[in-house]
């Protein structure tokens, strides 16, 4: 049997015409492997039973009918052959002659197939042709009628209910799976194990990944109960006759645009592939860069790079790897080069270039202070008038607690351009002490022995002064009615500086008040006769009076 013949017994739905019109007026076919909805001159018009294409009818009767009319009439003849009940599919016969062969139906002429017919194919005869289209009608006009019968719409009825059973299942077990998805994922957050991280860096916290994970099963949920509900109803369609086109119609759909998936995904597999190495490449680049900083950053390794430059260059460095990453595999990616990406592309260049210039230098300006050093986390500094200790160091901005536990945020970019006063630096880094000093001023009428001793013993009173080395007072200026003595002292703990402070102040007022010095900046054009002392009365004498005011006259006698 030749290829024609066995793909005109595969198909269900082959297509006919004629070459030449037969002898006895009716209509001749020739099959072809095109099986579209297609009606021309060249595919044929279509002959239909039970909403089905069985054939195709390319050539007309000379000058009676044209192959639209041949198709019709061909149609209609089936139809009521198929409407008939007192023929069957055995009744479908064939009358053989010397160049044509008629099928008919009873006694009812449906088409005929010339020697004309036979010689488009050059393995064929006519016969043989005939009795290949009588099968085919024979096939179409048992399922008619058992599509129409008692025992058909039965069957139908009984996969519609199987059907919808199954659909009712799958949709109580679809529900009940996501809703115990969405229980773990709310236990997993409030246990806190859901942060999302790649190596060091965090990716995710809990809460955002949890949200994540929450909306993907909720849109698989309902991704897959419209799946359901798309081979559902065209299936139940396509049980009864008088649906079964549009169900077919719908299964064709599904099946093209299936079809059309698996192909445009075997076609994308090559680019597939190479995303697939190039994240593998990434992914061992970013575990091997990881090893390299730890190595620098162990401690005595190398004195150059310091071990708090760890994290950040991890960050920085598995950054750039993605980003290398990115721009390699972006070729691969689906849509690339399209007008759509290409206006996206666009968009978030121009996006960057006019909304984002503080947030660069912002950015630049942190690694900048990273990699200087200037402070680390914990450290107590003052930027302009803002003092605290260093709660949070971003890429973007710094954040400072003041002593009155305010959160003053900075961004880097002025931080990179203040004075930065950082008074731990010297205690961390060498075990050194940071110098506290402060200043008063007294009169000249005082031993400045005295007023050193005094104040260096108000600082050694003080907690948190240090005992060596030794608090030292310095005479920073000569003024023109005192003397501006400076205390100075060391301490290892500047985080506690504005309580130093104050104490020590507490301590000098106590000192000076227990030696019979009054802290006092005297200005010589006041009147001092007669004024009460400004020593608390606890370190005053007991028969302590204040002192009358003395006039005197030229003559030197006082009154």
């Amino acid at each position: 049997m030749s290829g024609l013949t066995v793909i005109l017994l595969i198909v269900a739905m082959p297509a006919w015409g004629q070459d030449a019109p037969p002898d006895t007026g009716d209509d001749a076919a020739v099959p072809t492997e095109v099986e579209t909805e297609i009606s021309n001159e060249v595919d044929g018009y279509p002959v239909m039973l039970n909403n089905k294409i069985i054939f195709r009818v390319r050539e007309g009767v000379g000058s009676v009918a044209t192959p639209e009319e041949r198709a019709n009439i061909i149609e209609q003849r089936l139809v009521n052959i198929a409407e008939t009940t007192d023929l069957t599919a055995d009744d479908i016969r064939l009358k053989s002659g010397e160049r044509q062969t008629i099928i008919l139906a009873g006694d009812t002429v449906l088409l005929t197939v010339s020697e004309t017919d036979a010689q488009a194919y050059d393995e064929s005869t006519h016969p043989e042709l005939a009795e290949m289209a009588a099968d085919i009608i024979r096939t179409a006009l048992t399922e008619y009628r058992n599509d129409r019968s008692v025992q058909g719409q039965a069957v139908s009825i009984i996969a519609t209910v199987v059907s919808t059973i199954a659909l009712l299942i799958f949709l109580r077990g679809l529900f009940f799976i996501a809703s115990k998805l969405l229980v773990r994922i709310r236990a997993q957050r409030q246990a806190g194990t859901l942060l999302l991280h790649v190596g060091s860096l965090p990716l995710l916290e809990a809460g955002a990944t949890a949200y994540v994970l929450t909306s993907l099963v909720k849109f698989f949920r309902i991704f897959l109960v419209l799946v359901a509900l798309y081979i559902y109803v065209p299936f139940v369609l396509s049980q009864f006759p008088a649906t079964e086109v549009l169900g077919d119609s719908i299964l064709q759909d599904i099946a093209s645009r299936i079809n059309g998936l698996v192909q445009a995904f075997v076609v994308y597999l090559p680019k597939l592939a190479m995303v697939v190495v190039i994240a593998v490449i990434a992914y061992y680049a970013m575990k091997l860069a990881q090893q390299i900083i730890a190595e620098l950053g162990r401690p005595g390794a190398y004195p150059w790079f310091y071990e708090e430059w760890i994290q950040p260059t991890n960050r920085l460095a598995m950054f750039l790897i993605i980003a290398i990453a990115m721009v390699m595999a972006g070729p691969y990616l689906p849509g690339f080069g399209s007008p759509a990406f290409q206006g996206v592309s666009i968009f978030i260049g121009a996006l960057l270039t006019l909304g984002s210039s503080s947030a660069v230098s912002n950015a630049l300006a942190g690694l900048i202070l990273i990699y200087t050093r200037a402070f680390q986390l914990g450290d107590f500094i003052r930027i302009n008038e803002t003092i605290g200790n260093v709660q949070d160091k971003s890429l973007f901005v710094t954040r400072v607690l003041t002593p009155k536990q305010e959160t003053v945020t900075i961004p880097n970019a002025s931080v990179l351009n203040s004075n930065v006063v950082n008074y731990s630096a010297i205690c961390r880094e060498s075990d050194g002490y940071l110098l506290l000093y402060t200043t008063i001023t007294l009169g000249y009428d005082l031993p400045w022995r005295k007023v050193h001793a005094v104040l260096v013993e108000a600082a050694k009173a003080t907690n948190h002064i240090v005992s060596t080395p030794e608090p030292f007072v310095l005479q920073t200026n000569l003024n023109d009615f005192n003397v501006s003595y400076q205390l100075n002292a060391y301490t290892s703990l500047p985080t506690k500086m504005p309580r130093i402070y104050s104490e020590l102040h507490q301590n000098i007022q106590d000192k000076c008040n227990e030696a019979d010095i009054e802290i006092l900046s005297p200005h010589f054009s006041s009147l001092r006769d007669g004024n009460h002392s400004t020593i608390p009365a606890d370190y005053l004498p007991d028969d302590y009076t204040s002192p009358g005011f003395v006039l005197q006259n030229p003559s030197n006698h006082s009154s």
